[in-house]
């Protein structure tokens, strides 16, 4: 199997798509180089060419990974809302 990296579209901007990596690093790739159909949360599959640079063309919107992490999202947030004791925060 090939090496490839994951990037969520965290935005999209103009004719932009403003990508964040698994390993927090941000790109700006043109709307063009993608996928069509793209939204804020979608998981991009990118693989890599063999110098190591990213193969934009053939990135593919990975539904499996994006379904999972929106999922794994919303757990955490209503686990955060149960232990959430309310009221105000004094300092």
């Amino acid at each position: 199997m090939a090496a490839e990296k994951f990037y969520t579209v965290d935005r999209i901007e103009e004719e932009q798509a403003i990508l964040v990596g698994d390993a927090g690093d941000e790109l700006n790739v043109a709307l063009g180089e993608l996928p069509k159909g793209l939204a804020e949360g979608t998981v991009l599959r990118v693989p890599l060419a063999a110098a190591g640079d990213l193969d934009w063309p053939s990135a593919r919107i990975d539904a499996d990974e994006t379904e999972r992490r929106l999922n794994e999202a919303e757990r955490l947030l209503s686990d955060l809302r149960r232990r959430d004791p309310g009221g105000d925060v004094s300092l």
